[in-house]
């Protein structure tokens, strides 16, 4: 994350002088308060809450250029100006500073409308230099204009995130995580009079995605089983801020068995060697690949097409381009370049290659430049207008992005079960069209993957955040190949010629 200075210097200066102000001996003494040999004065009050110093984050906006907003609904705040993100939720330990994550030593509270946060977030977060002169109670706050010295506990790297711990229709449970995960660290803690058998798993330099540590209660999320007979449940929690730790701990049953299976995107763990692996890329389905519970092969799952004069099925098609209007989606700021954009040019693309074979009708969430809510498009591809039912397939178009550009590569998401065979089947395809860097089948809970009914998938066509991606997916001619494979795709799986 990037230094912040000026500015940010003078607020850290207001955070630093109360948390000083609560720890001096005498309440009533207000210690003077210097910035680079010139005194400051605030009359802002901080809170001791469990031996930690709390101070009001209103201060941002007191004239300072911040821009705050308040979500008083989900009880978030978040914090901008140009380079700086600060996003934190009431009674939530794990913060996030331009979408790294961050574990507080008290979660943020309310305390007369006004959000209290630690003292040393801020302090770390800004990065002072403070000295406490204990027999004046003056406090030297310096501005590390030059050379700054090391700092004595370093920064935690972050190298992985944890987006989804769910666990699969075949009894596994996975970790579906972006960007590079080392081998984890595993423990198996022996049953106690209090507790069962555990299988702790420590993923290092590894944190959660904002969405998935906001949902935590109390530190984490806790999930209880019945029926299974390898586990009665399992955790998950930001272990530790520095190393960043994430811990999944399973409670396991009496004799059982489990593996780790470790592939890029996705770690699962694995009880009495059941495991269904992601088929390896190819031009056709692997010929072990085993029917879909409620597949016919001779008929694609879960489609009811209407029919023509001569008996033929119509297969109605959603295609979605992510993002619109007001909403870029992912941006390379270096070329100009947009994910709304690319997911809009090439829908209307593969739009028109579909159209050619007459057994297919295409239906677009939007054909030009506006936004739609997820649940909008979900409600279009449930009840198509002027059709009044549900569509045969739901594709939606987008472009990724990662906050090193080092990532790169083609990812292809389905949720339910139903959409598996879809996504393997469309992979290939894409992967031969745009040649870019395999990164695989996955599992996700996108919202609209995940409340639609009919098979869907989300396609991450490349990372607009690598240079090299960014150009190939903005070549007009690649753009037109990935229209006429990913056609052919559509065309294998719905087995029309």
């Amino acid at each position: 994350m990037k230094r912040i200075f000026s500015s940010l210097f003078i607020v850290a200066v207001l955070f630093v002088m109360v948390g000083f102000a609560s720890n001096v001996n005498a309440s009533t003494t207000t210690p003077k308060l210097f910035m680079d040999g010139k005194q400051i004065v605030s009359d802002v009050d901080p809170i001791i809450k469990q031996g930690t110093t709390l101070v009001p984050l209103a201060v941002l906006s007191s004239g300072l250029g911040y821009e705050v907003k308040w979500d008083n609904k989900a009880k978030q705040v978040t914090v901008l100006d140009q380079e700086l993100t600060i996003k934190l939720a009431i009674g939530e330990k794990v913060g996030y500073v331009n979408d790294d994550s961050y574990e507080l030593s008290q979660p943020p509270s309310l305390v007369k409308n006004r959000t209290m946060v630690p003292i040393r977030f801020v302090s770390e977060v800004l990065g002072l230099k403070v000295e406490w002169k204990q027999q004046t109670s003056e406090v030297l706050l310096t501005s590390p204009v030059k050379e700054p010295e090391p700092s004595p506990t370093p920064s935690p790297v972050q190298d992985a995130t944890v987006s989804q711990v769910h666990l699969g229709e075949d009894g596994n449970l996975h970790i579906a995580y972006t960007g590079v995960l080392t081998e984890p660290k595993t423990m198996l803690l022996p049953a106690s009079d209090t507790a069962p058998t555990r299988l702790v798993v420590d993923l290092n330099n590894t944190g959660y995605t904002y969405e998935l540590a906001n949902s935590f209660i109390k530190g984490q999320t806790e999930v209880t089983l019945n029926g299974y007979k390898d586990l009665s449940g399992y955790r998950f929690s930001q272990f530790s801020s520095n190393p960043l730790t994430a811990r999944v701990v399973v409670l396991l049953n009496e004799q059982a068995n489990y593996a780790l299976v470790h592939s890029e995107g996705e770690l699962i763990i694995s009880f009495n060697g059941m495991i269904t692996e992601t088929p390896e890329p190819s031009d056709t389905p692997p010929a072990t690949e085993e029917p879909l519970p409620g597949d016919n092969p001779s008929t694609p799952p879960s489609t009811t097409p209407d029919q023509t004069e001569d008996t033929k099925p119509i297969y109605h098609i959603v295609l979605d381009a992510g993002h619109g209007d007001s909403d870029p989606g992912a941006v390379n700021k270096t070329l100009g370049l947009r994910e709304k954009d690319f997911n809009l040019s090439a829908v209307l693309k593969v739009k028109a290659e579909l159209e050619k074979h007459p057994q297919i009708a295409v239906h677009l969430t939007r054909s030009d430049d506006t936004f739609l809510e997820l649940s909008e498009r979900v409600a279009f591809a449930e009840k198509l207008p002027g059709i009044g039912k549900k569509a045969d397939l739901f594709i939606s178009f987008h472009a990724n992005s990662y906050k090193t550009s080092n990532i790169n590569g083609t990812e292809t998401y389905y949720t339910r079960e139903n959409s598996k065979k879809l996504a393997n089947t469309l992979h290939p395809y894409i992967l031969g069209a745009v040649g870019l860097n395999d990164r695989g089948v996955r599992t996700a809970s996108f919202k609209v993957i995940r409340e639609t009914t009919m098979p869907a998938v989300l396609l991450e066509v490349g990372y607009l955040s690598n240079a090299s991606d960014a150009k190939v997916l903005f070549n007009n001619d690649v753009q037109t190949k990935f229209a006429q494979e990913l056609t052919k795709g559509i065309k294998k799986y719905l087995e029309l010629e």
